[in-house]
């Protein structure tokens, strides 16, 4: 049951992964144009967060998304917009600073057999190497958000416990990442699976601090969401129309999709600051692009009563 406070007017802050860990796994690069419009109309939706791409692939969670010509062509963002790239280590912090990053992300995970499949590395390792950016990220002026895989489940090890997920929370926290994102990799965590892991994360760190990133294989993605609400998170990950997946995770779902999750808080009253209707082109957009067939059951329903081709050929006109 949805806590009744959570319809009160509250402000949820959303971080667009479809640019980025959207289009990693696809078999093909998508252009540079193709991207950057993708870009373009998720911020003209409203979204005020945005992952670009990856410096210094170090393997497939970086395939085909060098943010270099995307944030070239994008220009400077504007000042309530924040784009974001992957950062996998020091030497790449440099190259993100050139290119007028300053906001990155770094990775790591909480279970080793996926951290080395992820980054070629252990945990300590990665954390060593986040520890290496934040300390010069700081002096630069950039602003470092950490995302931590498999935080309930591993493809290759099986259940992950909430303790082992807080101490590396714990460990960066005290680094001075803005945020930390807790991502359910294979999406097999349920709500009391959730509600668990943030009760024991919250021991290390205030809720205000924790993001949550949900993929939706087995149709959990928006339950876990409430959960996440009803404990006080207010950030979230998600991508448009459902792009993304696992490499390592075969039948594994994309991220939650965008769209899914604006209509959601939508309905329980909360701010995100996002166009639906904006948001619906984007995502007819990049799946006309890709030629495939959106994941967001919202989508499919709410292109049906707002067609939007005619705009999408406009904007390709331009």
């Amino acid at each position: 049951m949805v806590d009744a406070s959570l319809k009160l007017v509250d402000s949820v802050q959303i971080t667009e992964l479809g640019a980025r860990d959207g289009l990693q796994g696809l078999s093909e690069t998508v252009d540079t144009q193709v991207r950057v419009t993708l870009i373009e109309l998720l911020e003209i939706a409203g979204l005020s967060a945005t992952e670009v791409g990856a410096f210094a692939p170090t393997s497939r969670l970086s395939l085909g998304t060098s943010p270099l010509p995307v944030l070239e062509a994008l220009g400077h963002p504007p000042t309530d917009k924040v784009r974001s790239v992957l950062v996998p280590h020091l030497h790449a912090l440099e190259r993100a600073y050139v290119a007028g990053c300053r906001d990155i992300t770094v990775a790591t995970a909480a279970s080793r057999s996926f951290c080395r499949a992820m980054l070629g590395c252990d945990i300590e390792e990665s954390l060593h190497r986040i520890a290496q950016i934040t300390e010069h990220a700081k002096p630069l002026g950039i602003a470092v958000r950490a995302r931590v895989s498999t935080v309930i489940d591993c493809p290759f090890e099986g259940p992950v416990t909430p303790r082992a997920v807080a101490a590396i929370v714990a460990q960066l926290k005290q680094l001075g990442c803005r945020q930390i994102c807790l991502d359910d990799t294979t999406g097999g965590g349920g709500p009391e699976a959730v509600g668990t892991l943030l009760h024991t994360c919250l021991m290390e760190t205030p809720m205000h601090t924790l993001a949550c990133h949900f993929h939706d294989t087995f149709g959990l993605a928006n339950a876990n969401v409430v959960e996440a609400l009803e404990h006080g998170v207010r950030a979230f990950d998600s991508s448009i129309s459902g792009l993304g997946g696992n490499p390592y995770f075969p039948g594994a779902a994309g991220n939650l999709a965008t769209e899914e999750l604006v209509y959601l808080l939508t309905g329980l009253g909360m701010h995100c600051g996002v166009d639906l209707p904006g948001l619906l082109l984007a995502g007819e957009y990049i799946d006309c692009m890709l030629d495939r067939r959106t994941e967001s059951r919202v989508g499919r329903a709410m292109r049906a009563k707002i067609p939007s081709h005619g705009a999408i050929q406009q904007h390709n006109s331009r």
